[in-house]
């Protein structure tokens, strides 16, 4: 594994650890809340795994700050993690996660200053937990290369149904206390609205032209319903009905795919973009003696301004492959430099670079 990929896998599986560290440090606040307790497990117990579960968050956000931050692939500057809004990666949705981040430190802190403000003002302030709870999982959404898997959609799915499963409780408690049910009405309005948005946003293939604009501004403003990509349907790569596609920009991802053998003969890699989730095809001619054929092998890729490119490879350099392509439904071209190798398993990774012809 290269650097590169060490650390994004490390900002990967540290950003998911605490994103389920805090979620774990707001239920059982919530249950602190609920007096859910028995003589084996008392208050103080719960309590004392509520701040130490909450520590451990703030650690696993450091280390996936730090190692987004020494990432090369997408190569933030210092001030890119740390102030909101200045990233040139998705800005809005790194500004999420960088203010969810800030209010947990702010929230866990505040129990050194809980005597001098008092238990009201403190319980108070602790509310802020869930607002960053709501963040950090619009940011895990919205910029995670993972998203779109069945089992990130099922973690987000799982935490989200819990937390708002345990607010709706604590706001209609079952023995007789005050209830609030305004507060169980927004909890379950943010769980549809919540759902709505990702199953049509996040979820949705193309994600990467809304989210980044192709090169990191996050300024695209197209309609996600129509924003279908390509489709593989008998060994070919065809393209349902997309918008209108905005200019052409440079853009850069990481992919991860397998070479198969085709009924004509044929090698072909499908390969899925890290960042996008679309998919890149590279087809080979029939083999021979086991070595792929530069010469009349094609590239096919749903380019980030929402067009399908499709254009020929035309020559292999110390740098990788290099390919042109045209958009399908635009007069857009790309040149597009490949670097690829496939590891032990045989599982083909590599990168791309994509700039405007």
């Amino acid at each position: 594994m290269t650097g590169s990929g060490l650390t994004w896998e490390v900002a990967r599986a540290g950003g998911f650890m605490a994103y389920g560290l805090l979620t774990a440090s707001v239920a059982i606040g919530l249950v602190v809340s609920l007096k859910w307790r028995s003589p084996r497990w008392t208050r103080f117990i719960t309590t004392e795994l509520h701040r130490f579960v909450s520590l451990l968050a703030l650690v696993f956000i450091a280390l996936h700050t730090l190692t987004v931050a020494i990432d090369p692939f997408i190569k933030f500057t210092p001030a890119e993690v740390l102030v909101p809004f200045v990233s040139h990666y998705r800005p809005l949705w790194i500004a999420l996660g960088i203010v969810g981040a800030y209010l947990l430190i702010a929230v866990y802190l505040s129990e050194w200053i809980r005597p001098r403000v008092g238990y009201a003002w403190w319980r108070r302030f602790h509310y802020l937990s869930f607002v960053a709870f709501v963040l950090t999982l619009v940011h895990g959404l919205a910029t995670g290369s993972d998203t779109r898997t069945p089992w990130a959609i099922g973690v987000y799915a799982a935490s989200a149904v819990l937390v708002g499963a345990l607010t709706s409780v604590r706001a209609l408690p079952p023995n007789g206390e005050r209830s609030h049910p305004m507060t169980a009405g927004l909890a379950a309005s943010a769980l549809i609205i919540g759902g709505y948005w990702a199953w049509h946003g996040p979820l949705q293939p193309g994600w990467n032209a809304i989210a980044n604009d192709a090169n990191g501004s996050g300024g695209a403003i197209v309609a996600v319903a129509g924003a279908t990509p390509a489709t593989i349907g008998s060994g070919e790569l065809s393209a349902s009905p997309v918008p209108p596609p905005a200019s052409p920009q440079a853009f850069s991802d990481t992919m991860t795919g397998r070479l198969v053998q085709a009924a004509d003969g044929s090698v072909v890699l499908s390969a899925t973009l890290q960042s996008s989730r679309d998919q890149l095809t590279l087809r080979f001619p029939a083999s021979q003696g086991g070595q792929l054929l530069v010469e009349g092998a094609t590239v096919t890729i749903l380019a980030p301004n929402g067009d399908t490119c499709a254009g020929p490879v035309q020559s292999l350099d110390n740098n990788g492959l290099v390919a042109a392509c045209q958009g399908a439904s635009s007069s857009s071209t790309w040149l597009l430099r490949m670097a690829l190798r496939a590891d032990a398993s045989g599982v083909i990774r590599g990168s791309i670079q994509a700039t405007p012809g």
